[in-house]
């Protein structure tokens, strides 16, 4: 069967109808024929320059013959020689007083014509370009022409100037002799450049009819290679169409060919295997009745003609679709086809590529199901470790509460060493939960690091301290030291690697006694992706272990069996935990052991070199504070009486205005030493009223004016320092960075860069923040101001579950907001709700709307652990 496709895109190469006739000749004919094309443009470029070279030698010849018939050389040697007699005329006349003087003026008459003929004849102005050829001639012109009125004049008066004709003589003769030897010369050499021109001439015009006979022998050797080719691309197409006829019989897929109504015209034993039909039966019939369900019949025959009127066909060129297929039984069943058109004798056929997917389809509903019975299991074990680890989380959470408050009383040393131990220690021990809940998302690879300047010193020396008591129950001596020069500060995840020394060092402790454990700190000389590594060891002189199961302690679940009646406790999960987050923060970690002499852990791990804090120096000032009279513009009522509190306490005088034109008001009527302006309020904003105070002629027009935002972009910087502003502070206010800032008037630090103490966003509230914050305030009005900032949040929530939500409205709770989740330690809210204010103010509408698709969830789960830190008597 020979087909030839009308619609080759897209269609299955191992089942194209047509490739005995497209894969001989594809990639040789173009070439042929450019071939054909380049010989024939050749043979003709050659021609035209044959042609043009032959007139070319014939218009040389001519131009040569022409010259000869001048007879140039002859005028220029006559004028020597005209010049001869009319000397040997003058010398006769001056020996003969009796001559009559005729021959002199006839001899005078030949030179004078010989000489104008030269000046004017158009053959000679090519001398013109010999400088002695054109200065002999001038001269000599000039005294022929001179003699003109001695020649003319009475024979008395002629003879009389003879003697002064005869003076000029050998000039004359000098003259002429120049113009003879200087023409002949130029003229010789014209000759011969021209014999030059034509022998080249001749030999371009010969070389290039060898080409052009070359051209024409390659054109004849090129089209008797095409017909060659051509009988061979015949011969290979019929056997092509015999290879076709006997794939389409053997293919294991099912291939059946139909005319333009759909009549089946070839059914290969693949669709006999398939549809359960023999092809002599059915040949001839309509294979939609046939093979498609009744249901669908409507819709493949209406497809099957929009593909015979020229439209678009249901499945003609998409490749393999997915459909219900009939066998002869009446059995529907999944199956896969592709459909193409061809042409056969100059009518429209089509051909049809079956597929059975029976197997495939039950197989994928089984993953399917196998799938989700896996992520029911996963939830499960979600939701269970979420409210085991809230129920855990609360009373730890009330614990480190009550040791926040303990360390504000009157402490001796020693107590405040045991509080910030236990402080250590149930910092981990939140973090343990935390990492309990998130560990299937450790398996994932997601685990959030916030690096930040550390004094690694001092972290070890915390860590060592707080373990000494443990250590010493087994009758153990723990220290630290540094090896080679130490590297004191450095930027690392200061929590996630407290979590690992800590488990390490629990372990040496837990089998290690009546021994010691040491925890080492170098510097090593490599790096990792271009940042320094630290090696972190923790070295015991424990029991060790055995060389088969050093390779398994780093898995989950994993406790050690002493084989010496020592059963230490754990749930196996620490170094497994250790070893996730060292991965996360881009590092490794190992072991060395040897049964009876102990262990030595390892961590490496990639730490940028830090900077001393500016608040450590600040330490160091005196904290004897200048007060001032401050006035504090601040919408949110929450952030308002915070940093009021806070002011107060630092012994500052502080007036409040609610919005920006409260402001102006104020700052009209008395003067301040310092302005606290927020950016975003009702009725007036801050950039409005900076202006509006700068413009007056209050008090206040100098007075430094700082932004305080929760959420200030840096474009905006430059836009608020022109209104006039002096500075910038984020939220909430930071009583150091506020008196930092008088003193300097300097830019604030940007508030979108990582702090030095920040915490993971995993951390739903950092205590530490939030205890910060809270000092100084009374527990009642604490309690309030939490309780506000809840309601608030609670409103925001509806406001954005809302389908017919203000967007403008909800943006501004979102920066209001924003201040205030700082305050109370909520940092992941806070993050997504200045991801939320930074798209608002930018204008960009799918950003703002992702920020508050994930703030419902962000809320649920900070209003659930800010609930943790309402006082006991509030929360009653």
């Amino acid at each position: 069967m020979r087909l030839q496709s009308e619609r080759p895109s897209n269609s299955e190469p191992k089942k194209s109808a047509h490739p005995a006739r497209t894969q001989p000749s594809p990639d040789r004919s173009p070439w042929h024929r450019g071939l054909s094309i380049g010989l024939i443009i050749a043979a003709t470029v050659l021609t035209v320059f044959s042609t043009y070279t032959a007139y070319e030698v014939i218009s040389n010849f001519r131009e040569v013959r022409a010259k000869a018939s001048d007879n140039v050389e002859w005028s220029l040697s006559q004028v020597e020689l005209e010049t001869r007699d009319y000397t040997a005329a003058i010398e006769t006349a001056m020996l003969s007083p009796e001559d009559d003087l005729s021959r002199l003026r006839l001899r005078y008459d030949i030179l004078y014509s010989r000489v104008t003929t030269i000046v004017s004849s158009p053959v000679y102005q090519r001398l013109t370009s010999v400088p002695e050829f054109e200065a002999a001639l001038a001269r000599v012109d000039t005294m022929v022409r001179g003699a003109l009125p001695i020649i003319d004049a009475p024979n008395a008066e002629l003879r009389t100037a003879l003697p002064l004709l005869a003076q000029d003589i050998e000039n004359l003769r000098n003259d002429t002799r120049t113009l003879s030897l200087k023409g002949l010369t130029f003229f010789a050499e014209l000759s011969d450049r021209q014999r030059a021109t034509v022998t080249q001439t001749l030999l371009r015009l010969t070389a290039l009819i060898v080409l052009l006979l070359i051209a024409l022998v390659a054109l004849v050797i090129h089209v008797f290679n095409i017909y060659r080719l051509s009988r061979q691309h015949s011969q290979a197409l019929s056997e092509a169409n015999h290879r076709m006829s006997t794939i389409l019989t053997t293919s294991l897929d099912g291939v059946l060919v139909t005319d333009s109504a759909g009549r089946l015209i070839e059914f290969n034993k693949a669709c006999e295997d398939i549809f359960q039909y023999k092809f002599e039966d059915i040949r001839g019939q309509n294979v939609v009745d046939l093979i498609a369900p009744h249901e669908t019949h409507a819709m493949h025959k209406a497809a099957l003609k929009r593909m015979i009127n020229g439209g678009s066909g249901h499945f003609a060129g998409r490749g393999r679709v997915r459909t219900d297929l009939k066998r002869a039984d009446g059995t529907v069943f999944p199956g896969e086809i592709s459909v193409e058109m061809a042409e056969e004798n100059g009518q429209r056929i089509f051909l049809g590529f079956m597929h059975d997917i029976s197997d495939r389809v039950a197989a994928e509903k089984e993953l399917v199901q196998t799938r989700d019975q896996a992520l029911a299991g996963e939830r499960a074990k979600a939701e269970f470790l979420t409210v085991m680890s809230h129920e855990i989380r609360t009373p730890l959470n009330g614990m480190l509460g009550n040791l926040s408050l303990l360390n504000d009383t009157k402490l001796d040393a020693s107590q405040t060493r045991y509080i910030r131990n236990m402080e250590i220690s149930g910092r981990v021990l939140m973090r343990h939960v935390d990492t309990v809940l998130d560990i299937a998302r450790h398996e994932a690879g997601v685990l959030n690091i916030s690096l930040a300047c550390t004094d690694l010193s001092v972290l070890l020396q915390e860590l060592v301290d707080s373990q000494l008591s443990a250590a010493s129950a087994r009758g153990n001596a723990l220290s630290w030291r540094w090896e080679g020069t130490p590297r004191v500060w450095v930027r690392t995840d200061r929590a996630a690697l407290e979590q690992v020394l800590l488990n390490l060092i629990g372990n040496a402790i837990k089998f290690t006694q009546e021994g010691a454990i040491t925890v080492e700190a170098e510097a090593l000389p490599e790096s990792i992706d271009g940042t320094p590594v630290i090696e972190l060891r923790v070295s015991d002189t424990g029991i060790g272990i055995s060389e088969d199961r050093v390779n398994q302690v780093f898995e989950d679940f994993v406790t050690a069996d002493t084989g010496l009646g020592m059963v230490p406790g754990g749930t196996g999960l620490g170094l497994g935990i250790a070893r996730r987050i060292v991965t996360a923060m881009g590092g490794t970690i190992g072991v060395e052991s040897t049964i009876g002499h102990g262990s030595v852990f390892w961590v490496r791990l990639p730490m940028a070199p830090g900077r001393r804090p500016a608040q450590t120096a600040q330490t160091q000032r005196p904290k004897e504070q200048i007060k001032r009279r401050v006035l504090l513009v601040e919408d949110n009522a929450i952030n308002r009486e915070l940093a009021e509190e806070m002011l107060r306490n630092a012994g500052h005088m502080v007036v409040t205005a609610a919005d920006g034109a409260q402001a102006v008001q104020r700052a009209t009527l008395n003067g301040f030493d310092v302005i606290l302006m927020d950016i975003a309020m009702p009725v007036m904003d801050g950039l409005q009223a900076t202006l509006a105070i700068r413009a007056g002629s209050g008090p206040n027009k100098n007075t430094p004016i700082i932004a305080v935002s929760a959420n200030i972009l840096p474009t905006e910087r430059a836009r608020l320092a022109e209104a006039g502003m002096n500075g910038f502070l984020s939220k909430p206010l930071d009583r150091a960075a506020f008196e930092t800032t008088l003193q300097t008037l300097a830019t604030a630090p940007d508030p979108e860069a990582p702090e030095e103490d920040s915490v993971a966003p995993d951390d739903l509230v950092d205590a530490k923040a939030l205890n910060n914050n809270r000092e100084g305030l009374p527990l009642d009005t604490f309690a309030r101001l939490l309780t506000r900032f809840l309601d608030e949040g609670d409103a925001l929530q509806s406001a954005i579950t809302d389908p017919y939500r203000d967007a403008a409205a909800v943006a501004k709770m979102c920066h209001n907001m924003a201040g205030a989740s700082a305050v109370f330690g909520a940092r992941n809210l806070h993050a997504q709700l200045v991801a939320a204010d930074s798209a608002a103010k930018t204008q960009d509408p799918a950003a703002f709307e992702d920020a508050l698709i994930a703030l419902p969830a962000v809320w649920k789960k900070t209003r659930a652990a800010l609930m943790d830190h309402m006082p006991s008597d509030a929360a009653e």
